[in-house]
């Protein structure tokens, strides 16, 4: 297998508008960390995927399809081929200008993020590749949290009602596996890096502030350990429904379990300061680093990618979008499923059924339109079911048996 990586800077070089929560309102005040795309192209036998890694909310499929005019024909690029993740960051500009709700969109960003993902596709593409060996290690995560939190409130037939909130849920479902790959070329030297996480970039706390979130301390921390400014691609995981757990630095989990007693909201549902955030980060960068990864014994198996997508009309009402789903393997070893959603946590167990195997799961994919729930969410409510809807400019109600269209789009992988 052989190796061409490289990243490029999409910091923006005048004040436009962030993108992420609805709130918000005019240009960022400042630049805190700069925004990437980190791009890792593997190839082998002639068959080429890329992996972007792009430090925004979410990439729209519009620039998907500009990498494939550009260079399908002449690589034998395909769809399955062209892996285009959103880092998911909330402190990023927009590039999806079909959600106004989230931020206001600036068409001359756009054109320069295009312009410079387009370039760095050519410099990698056309560079030279290495031979590369595969490392591959997980650890654990005691960072990240449910935030689907069921409590009483007033409302329904008899006066009370069970709601589901945006707090932290500490006894709910979560995916708490950090995946790490190492790229290692002949002579020893790390080429590149891969990763993979389930928590919603949110915490950052200096909101008006360009930042990459905890995607770009954990990227400088490795880079920094490595003494080289190698490319370090992440995805996110199935994390449509996680975030950070402030409980970690604030220690004030069992306060918030015994406000949930009495039905009250916990004391913190973000970082009280930048200072406390620093905190968090400071222990996730340690997780990563604790992750020791071993030499895939079949890494030199092929390369195989799959892809299909449905109308989103099997999934939510009144839209003609689609839904992406791919899925990438090497050999027996590895497999990536990646779907163009920001995807709840429930469907992980499904997708290893249908897999088969343990898979590293991404969510926020090109083309990324909808919070994709389980059925049980969707019989529980909440944010990632109706009230997200209008921020997206999404119409319409989650069909029946999702859990079921799912699972077949996922078999024709």
């Amino acid at each position: 297998m052989y190796l061409s990586a490289g990243h490029i800077d999409i910091t923006p070089v005048k004040p436009v508008p962030l993108f992420g929560f609805a709130t918000r309102k005019g240009a960022y005040s400042k630049v805190h960390d700069q925004l990437e795309v980190n791009l890792t192209v593997l190839k082998q036998d002639g068959h080429i995927v890329l992996l972007y890694a792009v430090d925004t909310l979410f990439v729209p499929v519009s620039i998907e399809d500009e990498v494939l005019e550009r260079f399908g024909e002449k690589y034998g690029i395909t769809r399955a081929n062209v892996w285009l993740m959103a880092s998911h960051t909330h402190t990023a500009p927009s590039l999806d200008k079909t959600k106004p709700g989230l931020g206001a969109f600036d068409e001359e960003y756009y054109k320069l993020v295009v312009s410079k993902i387009l370039t760095l596709t050519e410099q990698v593409l056309n560079s030279e590749y290495e031979e590369v060996s595969i490392e591959y290690g997980i650890t654990k995560s005691s960072l990240n949290v449910n935030r689907r939190k069921k409590l009483w409130r007033p409302g329904g037939k008899f006066g009370l009602q069970r709601k589901t909130l945006i707090y932290p849920d500490h006894d709910g479902d979560k995916e708490d596996t950090i995946h790490l790959i190492r790229f290692i070329a002949k002579g020893g030297k790390v080429k590149s890096i891969f990763w993979n996480y389930a928590c919603h970039p949110v915490g950052f706390t200096n909101r008006t502030e360009v930042s990459a979130d905890f995607i770009g301390f954990v990227r400088a921390a490795i880079r920094e350990q490595t003494n080289d400014k190698l490319p370090v691609t992440f995805a996110i995981g199935f994390a449509g429904d996680l975030k950070p757990d402030v409980t970690a630095v604030t220690d004030t989990k069992w306060l918030d379990l015994l406000g949930y007693f009495f039905q009250y909201k916990p004391k913190y549902t973000k970082f009280p300061s930048l200072s406390y955030y620093k905190q968090w980060v400071s222990k996730l960068i340690k997780e990563v680093d604790s992750v020791s990864p071993s030499v895939l014994q079949n890494a030199e198996a092929k390369l195989i990618t799959s892809h299909t997508a449905i109308s989103l009309n099997e999934v939510i009402g009144a839209t003609d979008r689609q839904l992406h789903f791919k899925k990438l393997s090497i050999g027996d070893a590895l497999h990536f499923v990646g779907i163009s959603a920001e995807v709840l946590v429930g469907y992980r167990g499904g997708v290893k059924e249908v897999m088969g195997c343990d898979t590293i799961n991404i969510g926020c994919m090109a083309g990324t339109d909808i919070y994709l729930p389980t059925d049980e969410n969707i019989n529980e409510g909440g944010y990632e079911v109706e009230i997200f809807k209008e921020m997206f400019g999404v119409e319409g109600k989650f069909e029946k048996n999702i859990d079921e269209v799912v699972r077949k789009a996922l078999s024709s992988l």
